[in-house]
C-alpha cells in the first residue's frame, strides 16, 4: 500500500504559552496570523503552514505528560531564506530575539545566523551566496558539478 505522502501540510510547534509564541512569531518575525482557536493557532505561511499548540493541550490530546525540551539538545530548526542575513539578524535581535550564532559564512555557499524563539526552538536565517568554488582536491577527484 502506498501512503501517498508528498510534502508536509503543516508543522506544529509545541509551546508553553501560546500568547507569548504568537507575539514572537507575529510581532518579532512579522509572520501573519492565519487563525486561532483556543490552545491552537496557525500562521498564514503558504503551502506548509506553521502552527502552535500549547504543551498542556497537546499532553491532553496524546493522553500523556509532556516535558519541555532541553535547550542544549534541539531536535530541529526552522529555516527562513532572507536577502540579507546580517540585516535580518540585527533586526530580529533588536526586536528581542535571543541571539544564538551571529552571521557566519558557510562552506556550502550560504551565510547563516541563528536566533531562538521563547520556547528555545532554533530559527535559522539563511542567505544564499552562490555555490562555493571547488578546491583543487575536489577538481582533481572529479567532485562537484
Amino acid at each position: 500500500m502506498t501512503l501517498g505522502l508528498r510534502s508536509p501540510d503543516y508543522v506544529v510547534l509545541v509551546v508553553a504559552d501560546l500568547d507569548r509564541a504568537l507575539r514572537f512569531y507575529t510581532d518579532v518575525l512579522g509572520l501573519p496570523l492565519g487563525h486561532r482557536s483556543g490552545s491552537y493557532a496557525q500562521l498564514a505561511t503558504g503551502t506548509t503552514r506553521l502552527a502552535f499548540y500549547e504543551r498542556l493541550a497537546m499532553a491532553a490530546t496524546l493522553g500523556q505528560a509532556l516535558h519541555a525540551p532541553d535547550l542544549d539538545a534541539p531536535g530541529f530548526e526552522l529555516g527562513f531564506k532572507v536577502a540579507n542575513v546580517d540585516a535580518a539578524f540585527a533586526a530580529l535581535v533588536a526586536r528581542g530575539a535571543p541571539a544564538v550564532t551571529p552571521p557566519t559564512d558557510r562552506p556550502w555557499g550560504q551565510r547563516t545566523a541563528y536566533v531562538r524563539d521563547p520556547d528555545g526552538h532554533l530559527i535559522e536565517l539563511a542567505e544564499d551566496r552562490g555555490r562555493p568554488p571547488h578546491t583543487s582536491e575536489e577538481t582533481a577527484a572529479g567532485g562537484g558539478g
